[in-house]
């Protein structure tokens, strides 16, 4: 491949990084994969994955900062599924633990069990707890913040 070919290749190996990242913000491995997808070689997507990280269009730590925050607003998960999604996003362990290391996961579980309450007040409390045991374990939270969120439903609820 002569050379105005090959800068043509990692322009638009790069060019489609950009279109891809338009959306959200994306892993080194998310581009990785995507751009393997789209045909290009090793090469090209090693210069445009350094290209993306010169100009700070990726960087896992923000990217893992961002997803945390995002998913705490929008659609909470516990620490547990964090780690999980993050991991298959391709986020490094190292920097999963340091973005998680002072994660409060008891206040996301409590806003993500409140809409239901209201459905679910004329339960016993045997069943409001499987509820809520059920709805929080299936989203990544640990017992113990099932039995902090149960507790504050019994008191908000008046049981």
């Amino acid at each position: 491949m002569s050379g105005q070919a090959s800068r043509k290749q990692n322009q638009d190996a790069f060019t489609k990084s950009l279109h891809f990242l338009k959306y959200r913000p994306r892993s080194r491995r998310e581009i990785n994969r995507y751009l393997e997808n789209k045909g290009f070689s090793p090469s090209e997507i090693s210069d445009a994955i350094e290209r993306l990280e010169r100009y700070r269009y990726i960087d896992d730590k923000e990217f893992a900062r961002i997803w945390i925050e995002n998913r705490t607003r929008n659609r909470p998960r516990g620490e547990f599924a964090l780690r999980c999604e993050l991991k298959e996003k391709g986020v490094s362990d190292e920097i999963t633990e340091k973005m998680l290391a002072d994660f409060d996961e008891v206040e996301p579980a409590w806003f993500a069990v409140l809409p239901r309450l209201e459905r679910w007040c004329g339960l016993e409390p045997i069943e409001l707890k499987k509820k809520i045991y059920d709805y929080l374990r299936r989203r990544g939270f640990s017992y113990p913040t099932c039995e902090q969120v149960f507790k504050r439903a019994e008191k908000h609820l008046g049981l």
